[in-house]
């Protein structure tokens, strides 16, 4: 396998969260930890021509985001599939958005998204990328 050492500097208590997390998950390989974390990050924030089939999940006051947050979807039907609309208590809600599109166009309505009054969490998850 062709691999590369890297040093990485992480505060004392991230240390400590991944060694915790690691004995209580029989996880050992803090390498293949490190390689997964990231390849979501890059599958996230890449730019990239390549089609992709993913979820939006946004995490929302529905007060403050709705108007916007419906105008955003309105203007992306061409990458939007379908949504689901889950009410977490009375004032925040979530939506998990069904997409497919170019990374590089998902990742801008993901950060879109995440900048709407209202918006308490945004992220992107690539499930599929077509080949």
């Amino acid at each position: 396998m062709n691999v590369e050492k890297i040093s990485v500097s992480l505060p004392k208590d991230l240390v400590q969260e991944l060694e915790n997390f690691m004995k209580s998950n029989l996880a050992s390989d803090r390498s293949k930890i490190f390689q997964i974390a990231l390849r979501n990050y890059l599958d996230e924030n890449e730019q990239d021509t390549k089609i992709v089939y993913g979820i939006i999940n946004v995490v929302y006051d529905e007060r403050m985001a709705t108007e916007d947050f419906l105008t955003l979807q309105h203007e992306n039907l061409d990458k939007i599939i379908s949504t689901l609309h889950i009410h977490i208590n009375e004032r925040d809600c979530m939506e998990a958005i069904a997409v497919r599109g170019t990374k590089s166009d998902l990742v801008t309505l993901n950060s879109r998204l995440s900048q709407l009054r209202g918006i308490k969490k945004s992220r992107l998850l690539i499930s599929y990328e077509e080949r």
